[in-house]
């Protein structure tokens, strides 16, 4: 008997961990690594501290592009502008990279290559919906901006009125390697089933859902900057 109702106490306690984990799983996050893309750049580089140590793999560059797209047109225009502004910081005070160009200091340097800037729009679209990054563009766009990186965010979704999903946004963050074209990461964030005081304040829901895929990227590239550090302080004291 005592048997039983232990039995029943735990299947109790486990159905109400799968309602809460449920009504917690509105949120969902994607990201992954391009083995072809690490591999490649690892043989190009020739890190010989990578065979002992593959955590420490150094797939960024020194400099990178932020670029930012928003490819669903009901975003509201303020929410665009800080949602970039916000990017562009985050990315900064990450300290990943020793050079970042953001929106407004590439659109000064495009703007004298008409060539090149249509060629950026390609790029960007075709990156943007069909995941194809293009070598024969990505090579000569670095090297006009002198940026080894792109890092790519993108707003796909927004919540609207008359959309087929009326309650659910998505975002995605790319890391670019300039000069071969391979895109190194993916990272994906969705929000679905948005509650009513999530759409109330859409802004902060955004934010954090930026915030959130931004700091997946920030914890997948960490260590390399830190070991970086730490061996530019070995140097230094000795």
């Amino acid at each position: 008997m005592n048997v039983s109702k232990i039995f029943l106490f735990a299947c109790g306690i486990f159905l109400l961990l799968c309602i809460s984990s449920c009504e917690m799983s509105n949120t969902v996050f994607s990201e992954s690594i391009s083995i072809h893309s690490k591999e490649a750049l690892l043989e190009k580089r020739k890190i010989e501290d990578t065979k002992n140590d593959p955590e420490y793999a150094d797939l960024l560059g020194n400099s990178t592009a932020v670029f930012s797209m928003v490819l669903s047109p009901e975003v509201p225009v303020n929410i665009n502008n800080k949602l970039k502004n916000d990017v562009n910081q985050k990315i900064q005070e990450m300290q990943l990279f020793g050079s970042i160009l953001a929106q407004r200091e590439l659109n000064n340097l495009l703007q004298k290559n008409n060539r090149l800037n249509q060629a950026k729009e390609i790029y960007l679209d075709s990156l943007a919906t069909v995941s194809v990054s293009n070598k024969d563009i990505s090579n000569p766009l670095g090297k006009h901006l002198k940026t080894e990186n792109f890092l790519v965010f993108q707003l796909d979704q927004w919540p609207c009125a008359h959309c087929s999903r009326k309650q659910e946004m998505r975002m995605k963050l790319r890391l670019v390697d300039a000069e071969t074209g391979f895109i190194v990461w993916t990272g994906i964030g969705e929000a679905k089933n948005l509650t009513n005081q999530e759409l109330e304040d859409i802004e902060g829901t955004a934010g954090k859902l930026a915030d959130d895929l931004i700091g997946r990227f920030y914890n997948c590239f960490k260590k390399k900057w830190h070991k970086k550090r730490f061996s530019n302080l070995a140097k230094l004291s000795g």
